[in-house]
């Protein structure tokens, strides 16, 4: 059985292996080069507060993988005029997401003093609200 790559992980799913080892091909888990080379990339566009911009997806007729939104990006960049509307529908939030968001920043809101709230059994804090108001501003709302 093939390993899998980065992209064919959910959300928040966890690979379970022992603390002391790196995921590596014997894991069956593939991180290829190019993986290896974005992340460092990723990473200090998101320290740096500054928007993490994909690169160019090539391949004009493969709109299904332009849409794809993938490893923290917030942004692609278009080499042609008909990928423009697939890259920001694809950057656009879900509505489930714009709903927590929202929820997030009205329950901190209602209590600024207490820095931490409770939502759906989860402790919300100010990262969540950083997060949240990008969402929200994505969205083109007001947080």
């Amino acid at each position: 059985m093939p390993g899998r790559r980065p992209g064919e992980f959910r959300e928040g799913e966890v690979i379970r292996h022992a603390i002391t080892r790196t995921v590596t091909e014997a894991d069956n888990v593939r991180f290829p080069v190019q993986t290896m080379a974005r992340n460092p990339t990723l990473f200090g566009a998101v320290t740096a507060e500054v928007q993490p911009v994909d690169a160019d997806w090539t391949d004009i007729r493969d709109l299904d993988g332009l849409a794809a939104v993938r490893d923290g990006f917030t942004g692609k960049r278009a080499i042609h005029p008909a990928q423009v509307p697939v890259i920001n529908r694809g950057f656009q939030p879900s509505d489930e997401r714009v709903n927590t968001a929202r929820r997030i920043v009205a329950a901190l809101a209602a209590d600024p003093a207490a820095g931490v709230v409770a939502i759906d059994g989860a402790m919300i804090d100010r990262p969540h609200l950083k997060r949240s108001r990008l969402i929200l501003q994505r969205a083109g709302i007001p947080a």
